[in-house]
């Protein structure tokens, strides 16, 4: 075991010495700052015998010493005050981003080795749930298809058991959605999702438990890669689940961060390594939010990685049918999507005369089901029980079913689409 330990002043050098001795396998040293015990800095140096790294940034002495070593990893011996708490998830993240264990006296963040796939692979996440980051990743699909040859492959709560294909290109309509719910499948599933917007193949995988950086506790996701590289696309669309996503290195990383999350979310605890990882940053529904809150995502996306190519978006409904001339009941998952589809559809030559925004409550679903009348379709997301309630209801009212896709328009005059593009060429490129 290689470790790196590190210390501060807070201690006398004697004390330092013992731990590190105590501790063995110590093969560098980050000096993280603090005086009261020490007379130099040097002093404790010449003490301990291995690579010494210090400077004013203790993050760019910890990330250098973590490129120039092998380390298995970090151990904290340091106190207050030298370390804050948010001080120990910034390490953690650097760790994290390392691929190295970071351990303290009572705590220990563990990183699950990341896998590389044999194809070109593109990873869309997000940093929580309800920020659209399905709905980004069919529109990634679709983008890429003009380039190439996609399969997707998803890891949701709701996901099958054993990997699932399902091919996009062949007809997926309401029967079909409506038999595998009554199969005791989740219709509604990411990846079915993904088939039915991008018209192209993928693997629906479970996954139980989400960790605080992102990681599942179990999963099934090593079987739908294996599945994905046998099949001849040219490139692997990983798409996360919520704040979760596959243990993968991905060749390329899209970010979904919801334009209304807490920013404390976005610069604390693990935010900081996810949007690390972020070649792309689309921040969605951007068009709820204030100019102040504009603002201080954008300040503090670009702070923590001031590469990313971040994307101001809002949603506009697209209906994977035709709407124009026609009665129709509206369901979402809540009222305030409904209320950012209702205009963009009645735009279309829609007339909404039913609306509700209770997808993801069954029984005031139900409810609302019952005061829709004289309609000639109705027009649902593909989440939660949009199969097995409101298709169902539909058919058995002879009612025509339209599903609708969120597709990301930007709003601060970039391209999204360019940008995914570029990025997938870059991906493809790089592998080939």
């Amino acid at each position: 075991m290689r470790r790196l330990v590190l210390i501060d002043g807070e201690h006398y050098p004697d004390v330092t010495t013992w731990a590190v001795e105590m501790l063995g396998g110590v093969c560098c040293v980050v000096f993280l700052g603090g005086s009261e015990k020490i007379g130099s800095v040097g002093e404790i140096e010449a003490r301990l015998g291995v690579p010494f790294y210090t400077g004013t940034d203790y993050s760019e002495a910890l990330t250098r010493a973590l490129q120039e070593n092998d380390i298995d990893e970090v151990v904290d011996l340091s106190d207050e005050p030298v370390l804050t708490y948010e001080d120990r998830f910034k390490i953690a993240t650097l760790c994290m981003l390392h691929g190295v264990a970071y351990r303290g006296a009572d705590f220990e963040f563990k990183p699950k080795p990341l896998k590389r796939t044999r194809k070109p692979s593109l990873a869309v996440i997000g940093t929580g749930k309800r920020v659209g980051k399905t709905a980004i990743g069919g529109f990634v699909a679709r983008v890429l298809r003009k380039i190439a040859n996609p399969v997707v492959v998803t890891m949701s709560r709701g996901g099958p058991e054993k990997p699932e294909i399902i091919r996009g290109r062949t007809g997926i309509t309401p029967e079909f959605l409506l038999e595998l719910a009554g199969s005791g499948r989740h219709a509604a599933s990411d990846h079915i999702e993904d088939a039915l917007t991008a018209r192209v193949t993928t693997i629906g995988c479970r996954r139980c438990g989400g960790g605080m950086a992102g990681f599942p506790f179990f999963d099934v996701i090593d079987e739908g890669v294996k599945l994905a590289e046998s099949l001849p696309n040219d490139l692997v669309i990983f798409e996360g689940s919520g704040a979760t996503f596959p243990a993968y290195r991905a060749d390329g990383y899209i970010l979904a961060v919801g334009a209304l999350q807490r920013i404390d979310f976005l610069r604390g605890y693990f935010g900081p390594f996810r949007l690390s990882l972020a070649d792309i940053v689309v921040v969605t529904m951007a068009d709820l939010a204030d100019e102040r809150k504009r603002a201080e995502l954008l300040g503090t996306i670009g702070r923590i990685n001031p590469s990313a190519d971040i994307h101001l978006t809002a949603f506009r409904p697209r209906p994977l049918g035709d709407v124009s001339g026609k009665r129709l009941g509206l369901v979402m998952t809540s009222g305030r999507a409904v209320e950012r589809a209702k205009d963009g559809i009645e735009a279309l030559g829609a007339e909404v005369v039913a609306v509700s925004g209770n997808l993801s409550n069954r029984p005031a679903l139900l409810r609302d089901l019952r005061g829709f009348t004289s309609l000639d379709a109705v027009a649902v997301e593909l989440k939660a029980a949009a199969v097995d309630v409101v298709t169902r209801w539909a058919l058995e009212k002879d009612l025509e079913v339209i599903y609708m896709d969120n597709e990301p328009m930007n709003i601060d005059g970039k391209d999204l689409r360019t940008a995914v593009l570029k990025l997938g060429k870059s991906v493809l490129g790089g592998r080939r």
